[in-house]
């Protein structure tokens, strides 16, 4: 469940709306220009969290895709560790994008199968907020994936971040709605041996370059 669904199921005439996007505290407390997105399934109750939060550092926008929106919010702290793990690994930035880029892919697809818009995952609650979160410093996720690579436990790297590591707490949901919806996921299967059960961050990544060939567009590959 999205934490819209948890607050509904214990309230159900609640009014949720869920709040997402490339939005690192550390940036907002400084004033810094930012954008969120304001999601609920009634654009008008969107509309009145939309004017609550935006002033002339935070620019908001509205989305209907709630399920969506909350669903990039949770697994692009899943990419953000393994594009971490890369970095701590000493791979280079072709790695990092190439990761995002399929992770974004992933969580598409997922989304897409659980019902959700795709237009949702090309925006500042999808690849905005993975872009920051797979890249930036500022990016629990991100560094502990990058102390994972460099040999730590996922145990020791979570004491050396010293805070929540949101992204491995996800990994069990996401398994679960990948087999709910059968849809595959490779980059998050293989975060799940790397965290889960001790498989060597290299040897995952060897396995996941060397898995069989495919288009990248599969629906426009079945149309030529």
């Amino acid at each position: 469940m999205t934490m819209s669904e948890v607050i509904i199921s214990e309230i159900p005439h609640a009014k949720v709306v869920a709040l997402s996007g490339p939005t690192h505290a550390e940036e907002v407390a400084m004033d810094l220009p930012t954008t969120i997105v304001a999601a609920h399934e009634d654009i008008t109750i969107a509309e009145q969290v939309q004017a609550v939060f935006s002033n002339p550092v935070m620019r908001v926008y509205t989305n209907t895709d709630i399920k969506g929106v909350e669903l990039c919010g949770a697994l692009k702290n899943i990419i953000a560790l393994a594009t971490g793990v890369a970095s701590g690994l000493g791979y280079g930035d072709n790695t990092k994008a190439a990761l995002i880029t399929r992770g974004l892919a992933e969580i598409t697809r997922l989304g897409m199968a659980a019902g959700c818009m795709f237009e949702t995952f090309s925006g500042l609650a999808g690849m905005g907020d993975l872009i920051v979160t797979a890249t930036s410093r500022h990016s629990r996720n991100n560094r502990c994936g990058f102390l994972i690579g460099q040999g730590y436990t996922p145990k020791e790297a979570v004491q050396q971040v010293g805070m929540v590591v949101e992204g491995i707490n996800a990994i069990p949901a996401a398994l679960t709605l990948a087999q709910k919806y059968n849809v595959e996921l490779p980059i998050i299967e293989a975060a799940d041996q790397v965290i889960n059960h001790g498989k060597d961050p290299a040897e995952t990544v060897g396995e996941l370059m060397g898995r069989d060939s495919k288009p990248e567009l599969p629906k426009l590959a079945l149309k030529r």
